[in-house]
């Protein structure tokens, strides 16, 4: 297998969406306030006061206790934003890129993420970036979108952090600079791994454990994707499974291997997938029925441990 090609590298965020989706994603968060008054929200909204105007926004966008309004959610934050409150600035942008209530306007996207972005708003420039790393009403300019993303990545941004250690470990095939550079890739990964990001942390495991740009360090991939793998990340998981199918980094232990590889499969993950095929139809003299029964009471005592959200 090849990490870099095949699915072993899990990624979770690929150009396609990381940019506008994610954008909006990263945003929701923002918006999640249980004890919101809408009655006090709308009459100073209607005065004119930001804040207000933006979290209706919010609101009516993601249906948060009220049935969603996209084109009520639009007029709010374009009210927010035309008094030029960053955060309804960048959101206002998204609502251009994906159509949110409005015609689909890349142009007016574009506008609406540089003037948050110049305030200093991370996520705009976030979104900045990926306008330029795709193209969308501008020409594709990688090199704008690294000094977006870094911009933001500096801010600790996680998904301008993770998508700045995508472009140099993956390169951009598109430019005549490929831009790969594992050193940075590693630095990126390691500071959205630092906050938790545990896609980043499975792609941390990848580089120790190929060697990309570095000695290959065994057992310090094991040590990051065992990290991604308690968290739920299924590339992570099967990932770990595999040094332990083959004694890479951790004793070898067959268990081990496919309660992780067990865990992969239920999300789909194809290197999970892949070798609980071979248990259940080529391989099965690598478990004996205790061995068996062991995995599935490991893998019921992780699912009581990290009860899904």
């Amino acid at each position: 297998m090849n990490p870099k090609t095949d699915t072993l590298f899990c990624r979770s965020v690929r150009w396609a969406v990381s940019g506008l989706l994610v954008w909006g994603l990263a945003l929701c968060a923002q918006a999640q306030n249980t004890n919101f008054n809408f009655q006090a929200a709308q009459s100073a909204a209607d005065k004119g006061d930001v804040r207000a105007q933006y979290e209706l926004a919010r609101h009516f966008e993601n249906g948060n206790g009220v049935p969603p309004d996209h084109a009520r959610a639009f007029d709010y934050m374009r009210r927010a934003a035309e008094q030029g409150y960053a955060p309804a600035e960048g959101q206002l942008g998204y609502y251009y890129g994906i159509g949110l209530g409005v015609t689909n306007d890349p142009v007016a996207a574009l506008k609406w993420y540089r003037k948050a972005a110049d305030q200093g708003n991370a996520v705009a420039q976030f979104g900045l970036g990926y306008i330029y790393s795709a193209g969308r009403g501008v020409p594709k300019d990688m090199d704008q979108a690294i000094q977006w993303w870094r911009k933001a990545a500096d801010q600790n941004l996680i998904k301008a952090q993770y998508a700045l250690g995508e472009l140099y470990f993956y390169g951009d095939r598109g430019s005549p600079t490929n831009y790969i550079d594992y050193a940075e890739a590693a630095k990126w990964f390691r500071k959205a791994a630092d906050q938790g990001y545990a896609s980043a942390m499975n792609n941390l495991g990848v580089i120790y454990d190929y060697g990309y740009g570095r000695p290959r360090d065994f057992k310090e991939a094991a040590k990051w994707y065992r990290q991604g793998a308690e968290l739920g990340d299924a590339g992570a998981q099967g990932n770990l499974g595999t040094l332990y199918l083959d004694g890479r980094g951790v004793n070898k232990d067959f268990v081990q291997a496919f309660v992780w590889f067990k865990l992969a499969a239920a999300k789909g993950n194809p290197t999970g997938r892949m070798y609980m095929r071979e248990l259940q139809y080529g391989n099965s003299q690598l478990l004996n029925s205790n061995q068996l029964a062991k995995v599935d009471q490991m893998v019921e005592a992780f699912h009581a441990a990290h009860p899904q959200p």
